[in-house]
């Protein structure tokens, strides 16, 4: 089937969402007021709470919540076939993650601008509220670990996206400095800053190219390691610095690129109409895809439900949207009518980035999408009629005089030891075709020994591996890059954007721009989510440990502000730099959804106690009944079906076990906020059956 009609249904149903329901939300449900004083006028600090024009604060929020999960959860849940992600997608975002958004967001406006965790202790109790509060700290971690993982991932080693997106930084710290103490804040100001700042980022973009392929281009082509040390200390400034210096305006900035690369990308599916390729729906079990009468390694290792429902996290429904909209956006809001926009619009936006990705992903053959998202473990020596590096144990070790000093830490060779000592065992894929093309040419692979990367290799040689490609060979050559075992989510959709980019007229010559530009935009789009989630992070656990020691919980202590942000910033991190995407992915799905149901009974608490009618706390108790109930099977199967069998590993023994018991801790910590909440939700109506107020 072909994608254009998906597409236009797609815009229809989120177009009406947004003109009928969310309109009788905000004027019945939640009844919004125009003249209703908000925190930004009065707790103005200028630090924090700083009132913001509507479109640059939808900027900062639509930045912040669109991290990787609507763009790598419908990647990696393209496996389950087309339909179960689309679905799920267009009937979750209108009814399950833009109602969330809205709810909190006004929520927290008329609390102060308090977090999620100081709305619970409110409304359900000290107890609750502490629980809540310590949940929401790991959720917190997990999550930015989950989106770190993929900015690492899309990064390491494209000197053309650390060159954008680290200019990126100076030009929003330029843009701040220019609107707030040049200007005054004045839309004039916002205007000239704008025009100045996207230009600036669309020359580093086109330049991009030019440096990377310049001699200042192999000293930023960094390692996942060192991205990660990067990415970190870029989030530790962000969430130290005023938010209208650096946050506010990066994100306002990198919102014109998101939203301008997805109308392209959505005028390029209507142009191009590209085939869906994936089966509307495939047979999925934690060992095989059955696609067609093709099997395949599974990327998420799970059933259709409900880990379909985890994976496509961010773009139907997410929890952590709950942080920034009780978090940093609830400070800014100008007039309590904004909430609108910002907090059901904004989602919505994100449900159609889903959708784009989702089709970019499915246009891709299935072989070609299996490929590049899976990384299998590949024999050093092909048994007889079977796959491997090399064809006989002679062959192999015939490349002992000409390996590098990188070729022997690809194959896990320690210091002086000889090739011949691997015979009979198993490498990634990745590694293996990391290898030189000096290394590869000795093996007989189709790559011209003068070349960096192999790029050329072709049907016969993957064929040699055992992985199984359509059109990844002719992909690769064009792009200039090995993208076969490039797991996460990113590199597929960075392909598939470019198929459909370089499907336009006059445009099929580029497709090794559209793929490093296409990576170059997932991770500015995910890193916008890094550098709010710090800081919210931070923030919540300045509340958390105020409560105990008074000057902490003071958002514009110096002090307090930066251990609490080194203390979030370590935590994420060690995730990123011990964790696969095969373990954080599902971690982060399910802490994810688990907070996305902590919010909605916070929200239909809020709801019974100050909506005119009881019934209209539906809006948020119906979605909490299906992702509550998805969240917490799927948490009980990955411990089971994943982390347990970590743990039975000497070499992931760690992990499985830090893994297990921050799933558990969350499990049981959502259980009982719920159990809790039901207990509340109870009180409430009899309250108002006898016509009492609650308190």
């Amino acid at each position: 089937m072909h994608a254009l009609w998906f597409m236009l249904t797609a815009l229809a149903v989120l177009a009406i969402a947004y003109r009928y329901y969310s309109a009788f939300i905000a004027a019945k449900v939640l009844a919004l007021s125009p003249t209703r004083l908000t925190p930004a006028h009065a707790l103005r600090d200028g630090h924090n709470f700083h009132p913001t024009n509507r479109w640059v604060l939808f900027g900062h929020h639509f930045a912040a919540i669109t991290g990787a999960g609507p763009l790598i959860g419908p990647v990696l849940a393209a496996q389950f076939g087309f339909l179960p992600g689309y679905t799920w997608i267009l009937f979750g975002v209108v009814f399950g993650g833009a109602v969330h958004d809205f709810v909190i967001l006004v929520a927290s406006v008329r609390r102060g601008g308090r977090s999620l965790a100081a709305i619970a202790r409110e409304e359900l109790g000290p107890v609750l509220g502490a629980i809540t509060g310590v949940s929401i700290l790991f959720i917190v971690v997990i999550a930015l670990a989950g989106l770190g993982k993929v900015v690492v991932g899309a990064l390491a080693e494209s000197a053309w996206g650390v060159f954008t997106i680290g200019l990126s930084i100076p030009i929003a710290l330029g843009m701040g400095l220019y609107i707030y103490k040049v200007r005054g804040g004045s839309v004039r100001g916002i205007r000239e800053a704008t025009v100045v700042g996207v230009f600036l980022l669309m020359v580093a973009l086109v330049f991009g190219k030019t440096i990377q392929d310049g001699p200042l281009g192999a000293h930023l082509k960094l390692s996942q390691e060192t991205l990660t040390y990067c990415i970190a200390a870029y989030g530790f400034a962000a969430s130290v610095l005023p938010v209208w210096l650096l946050l506010c305006p990066r994100d306002y900035l990198s919102s014109y690129l998101k939203i301008g690369t997805i109308a392209l990308l959505i005028i390029g599916i209507v142009l191009v109409n590209p085939v869906i390729e994936m089966p509307m729906l495939n047979s999925v079990t934690a060992k095989a895809v059955q696609v067609g009468e093709e099997s395949f390694t599974p990327i998420v290792k799970g059933q259709l439900f409900p880990f379909v429902f985890i994976t496509i996290a961010c773009g139907a429904i997410s929890g952590f949207h709950s942080l920034v909209a009780s978090g940093t956006t609830p400070k800014m809001i100008n007039n309590e009518l904004d909430c609108r926009p910002i907090g059901y619009g904004a989602m919505l936006m994100e449900g159609l980035v889903g959708v784009t990705a989702l089709i970019a992903a499915t246009a891709l053959p299935p072989s070609d999408y299996f490929a590049i998202n899976t990384d299998p473990l590949i024999p050093l020596v092909a048994s007889e009629g079977g796959h491997g590096l090399a064809r006989d144990a002679a062959q192999l070790a015939s490349i002992d005089g000409v390996l590098s000093r990188a070729d022997r830490k690809h194959l896990g060779l320690k210091e002086g030891e000889s090739v011949a000592a691997l015979t009979g065992k198993s490498v990634k894929a990745s590694e293996l075709l990391h290898l030189s093309n000096r290394t590869l040419a000795k093996l007989d692979y189709s790559v011209d020994p003068a070349n960096e990367t192999a790029t050329e290799l072709g049907h016969s040689d993957f064929l040699r591996l055992g992985i199984r490609v359509t059109d990844l060979p002719f992909l690769a050559q064009e792009s200039q890059e090995v993208i076969a075992a490039r797991t996460g989510g990113a590199v597929s959709l960075a392909v598939g954007m470019a198929r459909v980019f370089s499907s336009l007229p006059g445009m099929k010559l580029m497709i090794a721009y559209w793929y490093h530009f296409a990576i170059m935009f997932e991770a500015l789009f995910i890193l916008t989510t890094i550098d709010t989630g710090t800081r919210v992070g931070r923030l919540l656990l300045q509340e958390f440990v105020g409560h105990i020691w008074e000057p902490f919980g003071r958002s514009s202590w110096l002090p307090g502000s930066v251990l609490a942000s080194l203390a979030i910033v370590v935590g994420w991190s060690y995730f990123i730099l011990t964790g696969s995407i095969s373990t954080i992915w599902p971690m982060f799905g399910i802490a994810n959804q688990l907070l996305a149901s902590t919010a909605l009974a916070v929200g239909t608490t809020v709801l019974l106690k100050e909506a005119s009618k009881p019934s209209y706390a539906l809006i948020t108790f119906c979605p909490l009944l299906f992702v509550g109930t998805t969240t917490i099977i799927a948490g009980i199967q990955a411990i089971f079906t994943m982390y347990l069998p970590l743990m039975s590993v000497p070499a992931t023994h760690t992990l499985g076990l830090v893994n297990c018991t921050v799933t558990s801790i969350l499990l049981i910590g959502v259980v009982v906020i719920l159990v809790g909440s039901a207990k509340r939700w109870i009180e409430l109506l009899r309250l108002r059956r006898v016509g009492g107020v609650a308190v």
